[in-house]
């Protein structure tokens, strides 16, 4: 009894918690690693500690812990290690206080946040029935009190003399205990979206505070209306009561719906917010909602049961209040979806008769996706298959989706309604129709074992060979008795043996076995069928798309003749000419082509036969693909033509191809023959230089004197008088730049030597102007008519710049026309002369006499301008 009384007054008189007591007695053994820790001493703490030592107790002392004192100091980067190694949370020392006790008596709250988030419990008592919180309470520790409330510390714990933390609590933390600690801040926190400042402040005893003032929100109240979203999360995880009024009777989803923050409307209704919820006007969230014109809003609270005839203390409901015409449409269209989807789920006849018609029976709900037929499917009650058959007859999409991507078959075979499941096949739904996954109905049931459903499925033909996204068949999944109805079922035996043919078809026409395809089509009774069947665990590729690829030309020949369709698509969407192109088969293109297979097609990632080709350098391929439609300038799905995919500087060949036009200018241009030879073609050898004079090859390689090109240019029918933008052709060129081997080339191939450019300009011209004497004698031999003359009335001869030309041209002029001598002299100089050949008449001065003889120009120098004139005496 001594002993009894002894301990209840050992107990009654609870010491207090002291660091100086905590740090003065140390036992020798481990005395450096106590010491480190009170002292944070972070690196000799990491060197000592150990698994015998890190939870060892301060024998001489409190029985204290490397974490009792490594908390109570504050020693966070210490509790932090000791926490990494191991260290045990709920230890206690000889009064029964844990670290955290520590940690919070003496006000450390980063070191209290990280013991609780590694497992100490915030509602430990010691043996005086203290918890943490009594503790900072007690002393005053706000910032310690309020993380400990908003990690689950229980206020209205009582320790052995009945007293909670409140009743002994310090005036600043009673504030915090009652939840009136800075309420104003608290609530501006909330309206402005502060999540630092809200965080510091908030607990479960603050979350529903009412402000003082104004219309007595709480923070739910105006982080709703205000749209902060985050901040309505975080008071959510502090209980905020979603049904909580203001004065007005309003609740937070009032706020939210009359200010259309549709994610914020969402968050509450999720946590339990009525949408019928009445302020003390009689107003729901729907009427602040429609009144307001918040259109996703108004779905958002139909969609989770607003009724939308529910009226106010005026007599209004919602649609009443709409704005427009449309809105109140709107509101009657949902609410009359959503009554016809509530009364196929709850199976009210009445009801449903009530609001069906063909619009609500394709009412989608927003969230589900689901239509009344999904809702029906998914039900049991009596009435599902009658409300079924009336659903279909008004018009719903029997195949139609949900937002899973399960259409009204998957949804019945699912729950197994057999009934049902053959109802919607009569009705033409779609067996084999996939879900999200790829999976048909009867991947589904073989997952789950539904036998009957199965056999249900395979009679009425559903094709057990069908692979979902991860390439598995239904056998593959089928668990139970209905891996034997897959093995056994009729239509599987029949298709097993289909399989085969299949199969062999394949391998024979990737072989290029012709006879062993032939032999495989004969023996089915549906050729046509079989010719088109697929790899159904590769690529879903055709017996066509393996000889293609595999350069079969006669079998390839053998099954387009036969009916295999030369459109067929892998699952990557690659014809089978992308397959030849791909891998070079030059002949195995030509003729899919010449088939009629479309040089244009793409596949998935829309690449074209071209892009493939042009990829792994197939010039032959690409020109063959060019010359009959494809077309360069098409761009796969990260927008690169064909020429974009030419990397490697040995494919340059291909890169010229698929330039074009310009690569064969250039060509000319630089006199690249073997470019030029095996880029052009009868249909491109007169291409234009678009970009420039709009210049053919045969200019630019008159231009530059490269006669080879000049010559194959020719032969292959370029022509030779085609005019260029400024009207000059070929010729024009190679007389202008002297290149006279190409101008006797161009004239050998009837090159117009008398051809006049815009300017009047005829080759003559070009070679007289330039000094060129070997083309002027060229030219005059093979007809060019010197007194031709250009826009500005002058012929050759007045160009001329050398006086081997000037002779020559003077030579060639006819007898009329040739000039004797060429003079230039003032007027007074040429009078005498003139007077020799005509009288001059009386009175008439020297310079009209021979302006009337005579041609006048003006030569200008540096000093002075003089007027002179040519005098011409004709012969």
């Amino acid at each position: 009894l001594l002993g009894k009384m002894s301990c209840r007054i050992n107990r009654g008189q609870r010491p207090k918690i002291s660091l100086s007591a905590v740090g003065r007695v140390i036992s020798d053994s481990n005395r450096d690693l106590f010491e480190a820790c009170r002292d944070g001493d972070l690196g000799r703490v990491k060197k000592l500690v150990d698994a015998k030592n890190l939870n060892c107790h301060d024998t001489v002392g409190r029985k204290s812990t490397p974490l009792h004192f490594a908390a109570g100091f504050g020693r966070k980067d210490v509790v932090e290690i000791l926490l990494l190694a191991g260290a045990n949370t709920e230890v206690r020392d000889e009064g029964g206080l844990v670290p955290l006790h520590n940690a919070c008596s003496f006000g450390h709250a980063a070191v209290t946040k990280m013991l609780i988030k590694n497992g100490a419990d915030p509602n430990a008592v010691d043996h005086w029935g203290y918890t943490p919180l009594h503790e900072a309470a007690l002393k005053g520790k706000v910032d310690v009190c309020i993380v400990l409330l908003q990690n689950g510390a229980n206020p209205l714990v009582q320790n052995l003399d009945g007293k909670t933390p409140l009743d002994i609590a310090d005036s600043v933390v009673k504030e915090v205990l009652t939840g009136e600690y800075r309420k104003e801040e608290l609530l501006e926190a909330a309206r402005n979206g502060n999540e630092e400042v809200l965080l510091s402040l908030v607990t479960p005893l603050s979350v529903n505070i009412h402000a003082n003032d104004g219309r007595k929100s709480t923070p739910l109240h105006l982080a709703a209306g205000y749209n902060r979203t985050q901040i309505v999360q975080l008071l959510l995880q502090f209980f905020a009561d979603v049904h909580v009024q203001d004065k007005g009777g309003l609740v937070p989803l009032h706020n939210a719906c009359s200010y259309g923050h549709l994610e914020v409307t969402e968050l509450l209704i999720k946590h339990g917010a009525n949408v019928n919820a009445t302020d003390l006007w009689q107003f729901t969230p729907l009427h602040e909602a429609a009144i307001k014109g918040r259109t996703e809003v108004c779905i958002c609270l139909l969609a989770h049961g607003a009724n939308p005839t529910v009226k106010n203390s005026n007599g209004k409901t919602p649609i009443d209040l709409a704005p427009t015409v449309e809105m109140r449409e709107l509101l009657t269209k949902e609410y009359q979806g959503h009554s016809l989807l509530n009364a196929c789920t709850s199976g009210d006849i009445n009801k449903f008769r009530t609001f069906l018609s063909s619009e609500t029976a394709s009412f989608r709900h927003p969230y589900t996706g689901q239509n009344a037929l999904h809702v029906l499917c998914e039900a049991t009650h009596a009435n599902c298959l009658s409300m079924v058959e009336a659903v279909i007859s008004v018009g719903v999409s029997i195949d139609e989706r949900n937002k899973h991507l399960l259409g009204p078959l998957h949804v019945a075979a699912d729950r197994d309604a057999l009934e049902l499941v053959e109802f919607l096949l009569l009705r033409g739904a779609n067996i084999n129709l996939f879900d999200g996954e790829g999976q048909t109905c009867l991947h589904r049931c073989a997952k789950k074992g539904l036998v009957a459903m199965c056999k249900l499925l395979l009679d009425h033909g559903i094709d057990a060979s069908s692979v979902n996204l991860h390439g598995l068949t239904a056998r593959q999944l089928a668990v139970g008795m209905v891996v034997q109805v897959l093995e056994e079922h009729p239509t599987v035996v029949s298709r097993r043996a289909r399989e085969s043919l299949e199969h062999r078809l394949l391998e024979a026409s990737k072989a290029g076995d012709l006879e062993m395809v032939k032999v495989v089509l004969n023996q089915s009774d549906d050729k046509q069928s079989l010719i088109n069947c697929r790899d159904v665990e590769g690529r879903h590729s055709t017996p066509l798309h393996f000889a293609a690829g595999y350069n079969r030309l006669e079998v390839v020949k053998f099954l387009v003749q036969s009916g295999a369709d030369i459109h067929a698509k892998d699952k990557g969407g690659l014809v089978p000419l992308h397959n030849a192109c791909s891998y070079g088969h030059y002949e195995v293109t030509e003729f899919l082509v010449q088939q009629g297979a479309d040089v244009n097609a793409a596949d998935l990632w829309k690449f074209t036969p071209l892009h493939e080709a042009a990829a792994k350098g197939k010039f032959d391929i690409c020109k063959l693909l060019l010359a009959n439609g494809a077309d360069k300038t098409r761009t796969n799905r990260d927008g690169h033509t064909p020429l974009d995919l030419i990397k490697d500087s040995e494919n340059d060949d291909v890169a010229d191809l698929l330039r074009g036009d310009s690569a064969i200018l250039d060509a000319a241009k630089t006199g690249s023959l073997e470019k030029v030879k095996k880029l052009v073609t009868a249909e491109n050898v007169s291409c234009r230089d678009g970009q420039g004079r709009n210049s053919t090859p045969l200019h630019l390689a008159a231009g530059y004197n490269n006669y080879d090109v000049a010559e194959y240019l020719i032969s292959m029918g370029a022509d030779v008088n085609a005019q260029d933008k400024g009207g000059l052709i070929p010729l024009h060129n190679a007389a202008s730049y002297g290149h006279l081997e190409i101008a006797h080339l161009l004239i050998q191939n009837k090159g117009d030597v008398n051809a006049q450019d815009l300017w009047g300009f005829t080759p003559l011209h070009e070679a007289a102007q330039k000094g060129r004497t070997h083309l002027v004698t060229l030219l005059l031999n093979h007809g060019a008519d010197p007194t031709i003359r250009n826009q500005e009335n002058q012929i050759p001869l007045e160009l001329a710049t050398a006086d081997d030309v000037r002779v020559l041209l003077q030579d060639a002029m006819p007898s009329t026309g040739r000039l004797d001598t060429v003079l230039i002299a003032s007027p007074d100089e040429l009078l005498p002369v003139v007077s020799s050949f005509t009288a001059i008449p009386s009175g008439e001065n020297s310079t009209n006499a021979v302006e009337n003889f005579s041609t006048t120009f003006s030569s200008n120098s540096a000093d002075q301008s003089t007027e002179k004139v040519i005098f011409i005496r004709n012969i």
